[in-house]
């Protein structure tokens, strides 16, 4: 198992924090990786203000964290990590080995992810958020997040990671990754998608892809949140593609 042993490194969600990683982890551990997981700014353990997050400071903490990390790394981004990965693969390819995309919302063509929410006309997910009065943070109902967000959780799941779940700056929301060719382009790639997902429609998850120009996918027949409904399988997933010899069509 050595030769195939990777060493991740894991970005959560909107919302979320590295404490949603804990089953995959332990499980690609059982495969003879080395995992990390960790919060961005304002999320998990991290007490970063909400008023003072913004696209670059979550990038700025994903590449604190590579740039203490011997050798590439496989990059995996879940939901709207699919952003932030997306952003620090563009300004430190160098760093990644492979760049993966969980049921993700992908950035393409300057659109912000709020533009591309707003295009997935099969979304649920735009439409049950609650803003504050000025738009700068956003929560979520108990029923979004079971029915939506955790599509297939139990409610004892909900009722544990309820706690967790911080208020979300929307700032990110609205700001644009821009990506070249020469540095986000030559990042190998790949994505796990979710097919009974809510938050981001299938539809949608395969036209990022196409936009990305990403033809390594795994498809799961699970909601949003593999991570919690189905890691056993999700760390299978990421195994597969971390061993996989995929490269980036010519």
């Amino acid at each position: 198992m050595k030769n195939s042993s990777k060493t991740f490194l894991l970005i959560h969600g909107a919302w979320e924090g590295a404490w949603s990683w804990k089953e995959t982890t332990t499980h690609l551990q059982k495969n003879g990786h080395s995992v990390k997981a960790i919060d961005l700014p304002g999320h998990g353990d991290d007490k970063t203000p909400t008023s003072e997050i913004n696209m670059a400071l979550y990038a700025n903490r994903v590449k604190a964290e590579l740039e203490k990390t011997e050798g590439k790394v496989v990059l995996v981004g879940h939901s709207f990590g699919g952003f932030v990965i997306t952003k620090v693969a563009e300004e430190m390819p160098e760093k990644i080995e492979k760049l993966v995309y969980v049921a993700s919302a992908i950035p393409y063509e300057g659109k912000t992810a709020i533009e591309v929410f707003e295009e997935d006309q099969e979304s649920e997910f735009l439409e049950n958020l609650i803003f504050s009065e000025d738009k700068s943070t956003a929560t979520m109902s108990k029923e979004t997040i079971m029915n939506v967000i955790f599509t297939g959780a139990t409610e004892a799941q909900i009722d544990v990671l309820l706690p967790k779940l911080v208020v979300q700056a929307t700032v990110p929301f609205f700001e644009q990754v821009i990506t070249t060719q020469e540095n986000l382009g030559r990042v190998p790639k790949a994505y796990i998608e979710t097919t009974l997902d809510r938050v981001i429609s299938l539809k949608a998850q395969r036209h990022g892809q196409k936009m990305l120009g990403i033809d390594e996918v795994i498809t799961l027949k699970y909601g949003h949140v593999p991570l919690e409904t189905a890691p056993e399988k999700l760390a299978n997933a990421l195994n597969a593609i971390a061993v996989s010899n995929h490269q980036v069509p010519a």
